[in-house]
């Protein structure tokens, strides 16, 4: 008789688990089961959106919040199954002179992998002509949906000049623009230093306009706050 579930997908299931403490695996995992059909494949448990999760977990009174929903999420879609940890952010001097400040939606460690709706946290990098580092790990703790949750990613991006992102939606982006923030969509998960050490040479050689005017706004928000 085959496994109800591969080995691989257990891991998932295992680490999810750890995200619900208020719910005991006997509670879900049937219900997870009568969902996805059996066997659980890893395959299965990577094609469920945000939507089917919170259908699933519906029928409980103390079910999982959104942000243990995005953790649960992120375990069940990622490259690689892991806890979807943060990275440490080590304390250290600002970089001098021109520099962008970059946010990247982020799931596990300094990787580019998170949504705009549904990410785990936001790592902030800044990066100029000479390097980049990590500034600031900014967890997610909204626990509210659509326009309220735009709003509230964008006060925790306010200080950012760019927002690298695996997704975001439309009317998202059209605020994020209007905020002074440019987003880069990125095709799939990747490493962040892959991207930052790309903005890194861009510094260094000829800009285009938009990183231009990116760094005069920057500027002026420097002069600004040297006037106060």
């Amino acid at each position: 008789m085959s496994s109800p579930i591969s080995e691989t997908a257990a891991l998932r299931v295992a680490l999810a688990a750890k995200s619900l403490p208020q719910l005991s695996m006997k509670q879900w995992l049937p219900v997870l089961v009568e969902k996805l059909g059996e066997p659980i494949t890893d395959k299965k448990l990577r094609q469920l959106n945000p939507k089917q999760l919170r259908e699933l977990f519906a029928e409980f009174t103390d079910g999982p919040d959104r942000v243990q929903l995005a953790q649960v999420f992120a375990i069940f879609n990622s490259e690689q199954v892991d806890e979807m940890s943060a990275p440490e952010c080590v304390a250290s001097e600002p970089l001098p002179g021109p520099k962008l400040i970059m946010a990247v939606t982020s799931n596990n460690q300094e990787q580019l992998d998170g949504h705009f709706g549904s990410c785990l946290r936001v790592l902030v990098y800044e990066v100029n002509a000479e390097g980049y580092q990590l500034m600031d790990v900014r967890p997610v703790t909204c626990d509210v949906s659509g326009d309220k949750r735009t709003q509230y990613m964008l006060d925790l991006i306010s200080d950012c000049q760019i927002l690298a992102t695996l997704s975001v939606g439309g009317p998202a982006a059209a605020k994020i623009t209007r905020a002074s923030i440019h987003p880069i969509k990125q095709a799939g998960p990747v490493a962040a230093s892959e991207l930052l050490s790309k903005l890194q040479n861009v510094l260094a050689g000829s800009p285009p306009p938009w990183i231009k005017r990116l760094l005069s706004l920057e500027e002026e928000k420097v002069e600004e706050c040297m006037s106060c």
